[in-house]
């Protein structure tokens, strides 16, 4: 192999390496405390909490969750524990088992969850991204239960 040739593939190896190496960094680490703004938030046709924090620990691929919800029942608390590694993670709640499976799409993670309701199985899945500048997470939730879809969008600003 010429030298030049050579030199132009170890080259565009070189870059190509660089650049999964950019694109495995861009994950973003949700780690940090949110608080939701419910005037910038949709519920859909479903009331929403009065208030929400969630506490994220990010430690890449685990992800901890302590999330506060405020509603007209009163408070709850809850604690996720799961990883961004595509298998199956079940969480106790008050609503019943959270079985969650998270994965990345580009920088945006996906969590997509399963309950069982007095409708059928729910399912959920949660789009969450950070803002450029990590102040603002925003949550696109898609709700499928019993033939019907629901869209929600929540809009969290760290604190």
């Amino acid at each position: 192999m010429p030298f030049r040739f050579r030199s132009a593939v170890i080259g565009v190896v070189a870059i190509a390496a660089a650049a999964t190496t950019v694109i495995a960094q861009s994950k973003p680490n949700f780690s940090g405390t949110y608080a939701l703004v419910v005037d910038k938030s949709n519920f859909g046709p479903m009331p929403g909490p009065t208030s929400r924090t969630d506490v994220f620990d990010h430690q890449e691929p685990k992800l901890v969750v302590k999330r506060t919800i405020g509603g007209a029942e009163g408070e709850q608390a809850v604690t996720l524990t799961m990883a961004i590694d595509g298998k199956s993670h079940t969480n106790p709640t008050p609503q019943g088992d959270f079985v969650s499976v998270l994965a990345w799409d580009g920088d945006v993670l996906v969590i997509t969850t399963s309950v069982e309701t007095g409708g059928g199985t729910a399912t959920i899945v949660d789009r969450m991204s950070l803002s450029a500048d990590k102040k603002t997470l925003t949550q696109n939730r898609s709700i499928s239960v019993a033939g019907q879809e629901i869209a929600q969008v929540m809009v969290l600003e760290r604190k």
